[in-house]
């Protein structure tokens, strides 16, 4: 579990030493009726339970009660030419913590920038709307005075 790139060494400093994982663990979002201690991630088939407490008390500083890992196999679809597709099998990692910990999942996405964002957007669509109201307004008409109506 350490990085693919080492440093290169110069002779006379002391030798480098570098343990990162190369692993990587995906945060799945909660069930509504999990407890607040219960976290899931989705990691790599090789990462096996030992490396999943590792990495997170090592790296995160996360006291790690119990890990338990499963094994699901990706979906197989049809797509519009009937061929078969395979997603890839994936592992989730089931992880209890301390009860006094309680994990809370981030908002990525809080309601009060989605609303700003839906304002801004109504605005620039009736900008829009308008301005293309003004273009076509007398487009098939251009021979013919404005006073003389629509």
């Amino acid at each position: 579990m350490s990085t693919r790139v080492y440093p290169t060494f110069i002779k006379g400093n002391p030798r480098l030493r570098i343990f990162l994982p190369n692993f990587f663990m995906k945060l799945v979002k909660p069930k509504s009726n999990e407890p607040a201690n219960h976290v899931r991630f989705i990691i790599p088939l090789e990462m096996t339970d030992d490396d999943v407490k590792n990495y997170l008390e090592k790296i995160y500083n996360v006291p790690v009660c119990q890990v338990r890992t499963s094994l699901y196999e990706g979906e197989i679809k049809k797509n519009h030419r009937n061929y078969l597709i395979k997603e890839p099998d994936f592992r989730m990692a089931h992880i209890t913590l301390p009860e006094d910990i309680k994990f809370v999942f981030p908002d990525l996405f809080p309601q009060a920038k989605k609303d700003k964002d839906d304002e801004d957007q109504k605005r620039l669509l009736d900008q829009a709307a308008d301005l293309m109201k003004q273009r076509r307004r007398n487009w098939d008409r251009k021979d013919i005075p404005s006073w003389f109506g629509l």
